[in-house]
């Protein structure tokens, strides 16, 4: 009799045991959810673009030594993005931190352009591939639906002489510090915009070709967290190329 008596004992323990593991775990699990929760960013509003385009060379630097060392220069050193901002809240200046231009050919090859907001720096920063110049008065702007955006990269592909000059004829070419490098809205409006050469990042192979698969991200103020990003194809432009002259900061 005692024997049995000890087992129904036993089982009732063993019970109470699963029991109380099983609620131990549902605990744990629900803490580990809750700190989780607590480090995921809250979702963007979405923004829409509509016509994103990416024209190679359709405007070139006034600087006379741009196409020095091509002949006949099959277009101009200037590549334009243009995105039409169609829905969604105000970029506010200050909130995006860079915005980031990438691209990759069917060969694997490509590369990136970083333009970090002037805000960042300031407008006695030194100028990246010219000592002892500055980057100059800066300006930002908000970015509404309804605008559009233009992003200007100048490059050294058709160069001849000056501080950015390609260390032979066969390259290796890249997006340069110029006073063409700028970030632009509707009516040449400025977004992101510097007195004299903007200092933008560039790694990679190569400037963009036709062809090549292009990313814009908008990047937040440290570089953290995307923003949103909008794609298309570089395409290369026709006809002359123009001649522009960048407007200041207002």
């Amino acid at each position: 009799m005692n024997g049995r008596d000890d087992r129904g004992v036993s089982t009732v323990v063993a019970t109470v045991l699963m029991v109380g593991i099983a609620v131990i775990l549902s605990a744990s699990i629900g803490i580990v959810a809750l700190d989780l929760g607590g480090t995921l960013t809250e979702p963007q509003e979405p923004r829409a673009f509509t016509d994103a385009t990416v024209t190679l060379g359709p405007e070139h630097r006034s600087w006379s030594g741009w196409n020095d060392g091509v002949t006949d220069a099959p277009r101009g050193d200037v590549d334009v993005v243009r995105l039409a901002y169609a829905a969604g809240p105000t970029f506010e200046g200050d909130e995006v931190g860079s915005i980031l231009v990438r691209w990759e050919g069917s060969d694997g090859e490509g590369g990136q352009v970083r333009f970090l907001n002037p805000n960042r720096f300031s407008d006695d920063t030194e100028q990246r591939e010219h000592p002892g110049e500055v980057a100059g008065e800066f300006c930002t702007a908000d970015f509404a639906a309804g605008e559009a955006l233009t992003i200007r990269m100048a490059h050294n592909r058709y160069q001849d002489g000056g501080q950015t000059d390609p260390p032979s004829a066969d390259g290796p070419f890249r997006y340069v510090e110029s006073n063409q490098n700028d970030v632009s809205r509707s009516g040449d409006e400025p977004f992101f915009r510097v007195e004299n050469r903007y200092p933008v990042e560039f790694s990679g192979d190569r400037p963009m070709e036709p062809g090549d698969s292009v990313e814009i991200r908008f990047l937040g103020t440290e570089d953290e967290l995307s923003i949103t990003r909008v794609t298309a194809v570089a395409t290369a432009a026709t006809g002359d190329p123009a001649e522009r002259s960048k407007p200041g900061c207002p």
